[in-house]
């Protein structure tokens, strides 16, 4: 008898536990199918509002419950850079500065798509939240592009940074094509850094990251401004020869250890190259960055030209020492501040690749022997230049070998054999063999 009572009981356990412990996240009998993602119902500030006197939590609000709440804390971007308190309730969530909001300063939050409600439906565009603690919102525009100067190709995910005159750090993060933006930035003067983020700490660690400078003014409150942003790894060397070749008996190509930048004028660059027993130079006609497939024709060779901008002005925050896009130093008085900075000249369009040769065209055939070559003042993305001096040997090209079954020279002294034209000996030509 106590062998059923216990069955009954076990399907009686099984009966009350399994609603609870085996049920789905479904819509309630009598519902129509969900298939809408979460929608933002309400955000506090308004988007483009103003808010002088802000002392509550900012908010976004959904229609409905979502998934997964505390997935909009790990993903939330938020400007200026900073700690910021998330806390994500059930169908919103809610920020707040740790240290508290600050007045006249901008602020934008980005919660990326993807945001999903209990039976993952989701979001397909990211949502934004724009305000300022300031007197009104400006509507200045400053956008721009990240590109890697080595590859001359755009750089995804590239962080930017901006800073106010007041140190006020707001950032970006560049898209897939590199491209970023920031909104409603007060007017002023500020400097820009675009670096590739290598230990995702957000800021710039110049001893190792990749990265460039520009100097952004946006006047009036109408102002729009773009940014060009070629980034270029750290370099504390200038390059150096390492060995040069013959291409032919009129030219020669250098190899350096380091990128050259094509597009910086030659008139500060050399080349010598020199009979090295007799101290003979060999005139050099002209050379260029990059490599060529016949020197005399100079016809390009690997040359991919992309499209590129102007950059603007650029210059990192150090008032006693300020860093352009390349590197160049440029003094600047501590006490004149952004407006000295200001006065730096706007840089040339970067379209070329870089390269590490150079192609030197010479005015005369070489001579066989071992040659000597000087170069001076090549600079590199980092504009330090250098050089160095090697040497390099000469041989002429061996005569061709004859092609198999060429017929051999015939001696233009021997005389021509007409025995077969003349017909046998003795026939005197007679093709009858009949003596006239």
């Amino acid at each position: 008898m106590k062998g059923p009572r216990l069955a009954v009981s076990a399907a009686a356990l099984m009966a009350a536990v399994c609603p609870a412990s085996c049920a789905r996240e479904e819509m309630p009998p009598g519902h129509a199918p969900d298939f809408e993602a979460p929608v933002v119902v309400e955000m506090f500030p308004e988007h483009g509002s103003a808010v002088p006197d802000l002392d509550e939590d900012a908010f976004v609000r959904f229609d409905e419950p979502l998934g997964d709440p505390r997935s909009i804390e790990r993903a939330l971007f938020a400007s200026p850079a900073g700690v910021y308190v998330v806390r994500a309730g059930r169908n919103n969530a809610r920020i707040r500065p740790r240290d508290g909001w600050r007045g006249g300063v901008v602020y934008r939050f980005v919660i990326p798509a993807g945001v999903r409600d209990l039976i993952r439906n989701q979001t397909a565009e990211p949502v934004e939240l724009l305000f300022t603690t300031g007197s009104a919102m400006t509507r200045t525009s400053t956008t721009g592009r990240v590109m890697d100067r080595e590859t001359v190709r755009s750089v995804r995910e590239a962080h930017v940074t901006v800073l106010s005159s007041d140190s006020i750090p707001y950032i970006a993060v560049a898209d897939t094509g590199g491209n970023f933006s920031l909104p409603s930035l007060p007017t002023g003067q500020y400097w820009a850094f675009g670096f590739r983020d290598q230990n995702r700490n957000l800021q710039l660690d110049r001893e190792f990251e990749a990265y460039d400078s520009a100097l952004v003014e946006l006047p009036d409150t109408a102002s729009a401004v773009h940014l060009e942003m070629w980034i270029v790894p750290p370099d504390s060397t200038p390059p150096v020869l390492g060995s040069v070749e013959a291409l032919d008996s009129m030219g020669v190509r250098l190899e350096f250890d380091d990128l050259l930048d094509p597009e910086l004028p030659s008139e500060s660059s050399s080349v010598r190259v020199a009979l090295q027993d007799t101290g003979e130079e060999w005139p050099v006609v002209d050379f260029v960055v990059g490599r060529v497939a016949t020197v005399d024709s100079v016809e390009a060779e690997d040359s991919v030209p992309e499209e590129g901008g102007q950059l603007d002005a650029a210059l990192p925050p150090d008032p006693a020492l300020v860093e352009d896009t390349v590197g160049r130093a440029v003094e600047v008085d501590p006490t004149a501040g952004l407006e000295a900075a200001a006065t730096d000249s706007v840089q040339e369009p970067l379209r070329a690749r870089p390269e590490r040769t150079v192609t030197v065209r010479l005015g005369r055939a070489l001579l066989e022997g071992t040659y000597s070559v000087a170069a001076r003042g090549f600079a590199n993305l980092r504009l330090l230049t250098g050089g160095g001096d090697t040497t390099f040997v000469y041989e002429p090209p061996a005569p061709p070998e004859p092609e198999e079954g060429a017929p051999e020279d015939v001696d233009a002294g021997a005389e021509p054999d007409d025995s077969e034209e003349n017909g046998p000996a003795g026939s005197g030509g007679d093709p009858d063999g009949a003596v006239k």
